[in-house]
């Protein structure tokens, strides 16, 4: 027999094969597919409730890319946690999203059934995305979605196909019809399904504003404008302002330092460039970006980086890890008597009233860390938005928080000259009143004020444990808004006009702070820098 006949055979072989299989695997009978219309598709899943995890795989034909999103909860400790695996178990927002998108599934009706023949499921676009069943150039395949309860038995699961074609459903408009099919079975179905509630968007299962402030409680902006030169191992000073916003003020920002590089290497504080003033409109608009700022994904911090970017001994000698922050942007420096973590775009301070201070250190760019949405538009190079990757930290600093200000007490009072006259015992009980009272008064104010303390600490540190692990990934366009240099600051003086050639260069061109190793003329850091 030659190569053509054995080829031929065997095909052969496979397809009896192939048949025989298809006719004695187990389906549903006839009248059981016949029955589901009208009905639930899953009448035993009746309560959202019992869903503790959702997997949703999503197949992109162009690139043969499998794509999988997990929101699960465990038991963490004794504490149950959600999170989200495909994210590296960063903490998720998801009972209230995922009992939605279980009550969406759990009252799907089938409306129409479309086929009951295998061989159309690549038409209606409902083959299974599992990659031990697909072949290569596969079209048609749709959406798995699988939900499974805390014993990780399986509630259901659906494969999403296709929309029908020109058909909007008449009775909610959010929901539009899809074929769909059982995963592992051959029936496809026609039903009502809003696929918002099954979103693979990662910031729509978590909590995603970033930071959680009040724009109206910002007390101070500290903008530390400076980047990294890795060839010369130098850090690149630019600026460091420090702006405070007071709502009722007049005017409402003030500047409180402007310091810039002397040629020794010394910072100093020059105050209001002669000919300048703060240019307002671009401070208001950094601060109402602070509360824009959302966070588009996350990535996990190498060990051995505490939650005040200090760097220990490990991740110092740890060449791996130290690329792996290069790669983002970031750079393993000493200052100021210790080893920390500088970045490639500066920081930027943002003390509230409380004391509580944000630290944001902002990375290198992240390519294609954000996937496209349908109303995202490709640019004429056809990237997508761009995105960057950022350190928070977050502090106390009390020095934000006035001091109480205490009653002088009678006996603690100067006595005028020649009132040495005894006291009636009225006079005495009168001030023995004065005295408790004000002894009261002044203990109300002192538990006021360390109960204030007490309470900023805490939240410094409960920001800090939500921040501590991770590389955030937030849109550089917000970053654009936030990240000013004194030249963003500062803006001429409308009246009266100035000398263009009058006006000063600040930080641009002076001798650049270098990192360890390097040059000595590194800036000393400033007394006041916010307290850990």
């Amino acid at each position: 027999m030659n190569e053509n006949a054995k080829t031929a055979v065997f095909f052969g072989v496979a397809a009896v094969i192939a048949l025989v299989v298809w006719l004695t695997a187990p389906r549903p009978p006839e009248s059981v597919v016949n029955a589901k219309l009208n009905n639930p598709l899953f009448p035993d899943f009746k309560d959202p409730e019992a869903a503790t995890s959702i997997e949703i795989i999503e197949f992109d034909e162009d690139s043969a890319d499998r794509r999988t999103f997990e929101v699960a909860k465990t038991d963490v400790d004794g504490k149950a946690i959600w999170s989200i695996p495909s994210h590296d178990d960063y903490p998720a927002d998801a009972q209230r999203q995922l009992a939605e998108a279980a009550t969406s599934l759990m009252d799907l009706t089938v409306l129409e059934i479309a086929s009951k023949d295998p061989a159309q499921h690549e038409t209606y676009g409902v083959i299974d995305p599992d990659p031990d069943l697909l072949k290569s150039g596969a079209t048609g395949v749709g959406d798995r979605i699988t939900m499974k309860d805390k014993n990780a038995k399986t509630l259901l699961s659906l494969i999403v196909g296709k929309k029908v074609p020109e058909r909007p459903n008449p009775i909610r408009e959010e929901e539009e019809l899809h074929y769909v099919r059982v995963t592992g079975e051959d029936p496809v179905y026609v039903v009502a399904l809003d696929t918002k509630k099954l979103t693979t968007k990662f910031n729509e299962w978590i909590e995603p504003d970033l930071l959680k402030i009040n724009t109206l409680d910002i007390k101070q902006l500290w903008f530390r404008d400076y980047g990294v030169v890795p060839e010369r191992g130098a850090l690149e000073f630019r600026g460091d302002v420090t702006v405070e916003y007071d709502e009722a003020g007049d005017p409402s920002w003030k500047l409180v330092k402007n310091m810039v590089l002397t040629p020794a290497g010394q910072l100093t504080d020059e105050k209001m460039p002669e000919g300048m003033e703060l240019n307002t409109d671009r401070l208001t608009k950094a601060k109402g970006a602070l509360d824009d700022l959302e966070i588009v994904d996350v990535q996990r911090k190498p060990e051995g980086l505490s939650a005040d970017l200090k760097a220990d001994e490990n991740l110092s000698k740890n060449r791996e890890a130290r690329r792996a922050l290069e790669e983002r942007g970031f750079y393993v420096a000493e200052y100021g008597g210790r080893v920390e973590v500088f970045s490639d775009q500066g920081e930027i301070r943002c003390r509230m009233k409380d004391g509580v201070e944000y630290v944001l250190r902002f990375g290198s760019i992240a390519i294609g860390s954000k996937p496209r949405t349908d109303e995202e538009e490709e640019d004429e190079a056809g990237a997508l938005g761009l995105n960057r990757f950022l350190f928070v930290t977050a502090g106390f600093n009390p020095d934000a928080i006035p001091q109480p200000q205490f009653e002088i007490p009678p006996e603690a009072r100067p006595k005028p000259e020649g009132d040495e006259a005894e006291k009636s015992e009225d006079e005495k009980k009168k001030e023995e009143a004065e005295i408790e009272r004000i002894k009261t008064a002044n203990q109300r104010k002192q538990d006021t004020y360390d109960e204030t303390i007490k309470t900023g600490k805490e939240r410094a540190k409960e920001l800090n444990a939500r921040f501590a692990d991770w590389y955030f990934i937030i849109s550089d366009d917000v970053f654009q808004k936030i990240h000013l240099s004194p030249s963003d600051i500062f803006k001429k003086k409308e009246e009266p006009k100035e000398d263009e050639a009058g006006a000063h260069d600040h930080g641009h061109g002076l001798p650049a702070p270098f990192l360890p190793g390097g040059h000595p003329a590194v800036p000393k850091p400033p007394k006041d820098e916010p307290k850990k």
